[in-house]
């Protein structure tokens, strides 16, 4: 490849930790919301079938898994909020506030042995375990996309390709696989972090490479990793994968 530029092998290590630690909280993120939706759904059914007095023995021989769900699930959960800034999509607050109402309406339920609202409670888990699978308040797998691309790209200028268009594309798939598989997957529909799905995207090629440049979400910036060319040629290749 012509012209590259190297991201200094130091940095680039403590990058790709880093990314490795984020995709690893997000994997223990799903794993406690998965416990703390199963253990409710256990909690409910006991309670909607009368079995009050074993309800009464998981509650006593298992009182700290409730709390201990709940703090590891909004710890974790506002970690990766954290990631995103003031880009964090919609349904991800939407989840904050109804965890943060789940929590005690679940502490009342199964206190007061009410069944409605321990109903209530688990009703809103599976919302939200759904919308948060999906990356979208209506279940809707393209809602990523739609956001991405209804938001304007800042700094998107003008781009002009020079050279072999064979050899960019060459040079950018190289790239690509190196740098954005990770999260997009191969062909660009991984959606890892709920990054949009690239075959269904509508920017340019200025507002792609602008992108790429200055990162977004929990997307990394990378006009100080790749050189412009290598940028350019993963713009150019984007393309490729619709």
């Amino acid at each position: 490849m012509d012209n590259m530029k190297y991201f200094p092998l130091p940095l680039l290590f403590l990058y790709k930790k880093q990314l490795v630690m984020e995709i690893g909280m997000l994997h223990s993120h799903v794993l406690v919301v998965t416990l703390f939706l199963l253990f409710l759904l256990f909690k409910t059914v006991l309670l909607v079938v009368n079995k009050k007095e074993l309800l009464t023995k998981v509650k006593t021989k298992l009182k700290m898994v409730d709390p201990i769900l709940g703090v590891l699930m909004l710890a974790t959960g506002g970690y990766l909020l954290s990631l995103y800034g003031s880009d964090a999509p919609t349904y991800l607050w939407v989840k904050l506030v109804l965890v943060l109402i789940i929590i005690p309406i679940g502490i009342i339920a199964f206190k007061k042995e009410n069944k409605a609202m321990a109903i209530i409670a688990l009703l809103l888990t599976f919302y939200i375990y759904g919308a948060s699978e999906a990356g979208s308040l209506t279940f809707s797998k393209n809602q990523s996309v739609a956001d991405s691309d209804n938001n304007p790209v800042q700094g998107a200028e003008q781009v002009v390709i020079e050279g072999s268009t064979a050899d960019l594309l060459k040079t950018g798939k190289e790239v690509y696989l190196a740098e954005c598989k990770k999260c997009h997957g191969k062909d660009g529909k991984k959606g890892l972090f709920k990054s949009p799905d690239l075959t269904q995207s509508k920017l340019n090629l200025s507002e792609r490479v602008a992108w790429i440049k200055k990162g977004k979400g929990v997307m990394p910036a990378y006009e100080n990793e790749l050189s412009e060319t290598e940028i350019e040629a993963v713009a150019l290749y984007l393309e490729e994968l619709k």
